[in-house]
């Protein structure tokens, strides 16, 4: 509400937080386990939701996640199976989100750096 206050509404939104524990799962506990999926996963959806109907009124509304292309090779969960499935949840906001709202044009993507980028987070 700020935000739209201060400037006039909203024509995009990056969902960027993230967290990140690249741990197995016998060396991930269930806190860690929740906060990945709260911030994440939830995180995304929440505050796409709360957006949305800021972007709706947007001439050229986005939604862009920072996440991973969908990919259900075993590879790609083994040794973080949390941590993916986490990251996993945000990819499919936007592809869920995309479609839900396709008609009322508002683009929903994702973007996956293809390298790491050393962040506070994975210390």
């Amino acid at each position: 509400k700020e935000a739209v206050k201060q400037f006039g509404g909203i024509d995009i939104l990056i969902n960027n937080a993230s967290a990140i524990s690249l741990t197995g799962t016998l060396h991930t506990p269930m806190k860690r386990y929740d906060l990945m999926n709260g911030v994440n996963a939830r995180g995304t959806y929440l505050c796409s939701q709360a957006c949305l109907p800021h972007l709706l009124k947007s001439p050229n509304p986005h939604i862009l996640n920072i996440s991973p292309p969908l990919n259900m090779a075993a590879k790609w969960f083994k040794g973080h199976v949390a941590y993916t499935r986490a990251k996993y949840g945000m990819s499919m906001c936007a592809l869920g989100m995309a479609e839900e709202f396709r008609d009322e044009g508002i683009a929903v993507n994702t973007l996956w750096p293809r390298t790491a980028i050393y962040t506070a987070a994975m210390e």
